[in-house]
């Protein structure tokens, strides 16, 4: 069954909450090569898009890369990373490959895949989770619908590449997709996971201090980690010295 419109979702969260984590899965269930494909498209904003000057040269770029290589595989995947560093209004430029059309200029964009990443609205999602947690309510008690108008009014008023978006106010976005902050049992799962693919042995006091070499938020309750399992990796590293 043909599509209506290209799938499109935007990630929002802090740092380290998998994001980009996510965005591979996708990308590995999708083609053999994953990431690695020459179908998947990794955009980032610092280094594709540096110069807020230089928008409008971005934008027809932009839209030639997308175009050419839909040409060459119409379920392409396009991922977006650092989003709340991309100038507004780069991504209007691209507003038709997102929109209910059969086909434009006689190619079909209705079966790509956009992903954009943002860090936008982590604090207003930490806030809900934490507003949860006073009421005695667990993380997982978190619906979509309680975050929904938070997520697409702070994707549409913070400073980022959709802030004040023909692409939001046209409702293009399908699914505005919630990270919500890591508690400490999330950080030793991705402490496990980062030891087993290392094919080392994942012990309980590794992972325990693994957990606890990070910072966390709010200093009242220490409830979130500031940085997500971003650290993980690297506090693995120094541990591991240590023992050496």
């Amino acid at each position: 069954m043909e599509p209506k419109k290209a799938l499109t979702l935007s990630f929002h969260g802090w740092t380290g909450g998998g994001k980009n984590f996510v965005s591979k899965m996708i990308a590995e269930h999708l083609f053999k090569d994953g990431m690695d494909s020459q179908f998947v498209h990794m955009f980032l904003s610092t280094l594709h898009f540096p110069h807020r000057h230089k928008i409008m040269i971005y934008q027809d770029n932009l839209v030639q890369w997308i175009r050419g290589n839909i040409s060459k595989c119409d379920t392409s995947l396009f991922i977006f990373d650092e989003m709340d560093k991309m100038p507004p209004g780069l991504l209007d430029s691209i507003k038709s490959f997102l929109d209910y059309h059969a086909s434009i200029d006689g190619h079909s964009f209705n079966k790509a895949i956009f992903i954009f990443i943002s860090n936008t609205v982590g604090i207003q999602l930490t806030k809900v989770a934490i507003n949860f947690w006073k009421q005695g309510k667990d993380r997982t008690d978190i619906t979509l619908k309680d975050v929904n108008k938070i997520l697409i009014d702070g994707a549409f008023n913070e400073i980022s590449g959709l802030q004040y978006s023909s692409i939001i106010q046209n409702n293009l976005i399908d699914f505005f997709v919630p990270f919500l902050p890591l508690e400490k049992f999330h950080i030793e799962l991705c402490a496990r996971d980062e030891i087993k693919h290392r094919r080392g042995v994942a012990t309980a006091k590794l992972l325990t201090e693994v957990a606890d070499s990070l910072l966390y938020y709010p200093p009242n309750s220490l409830l979130y980690s500031t940085s997500g399992c971003k650290q993980v990796a690297k506090k693995l590293d120094l541990l591991i010295d240590d023992e050496l």
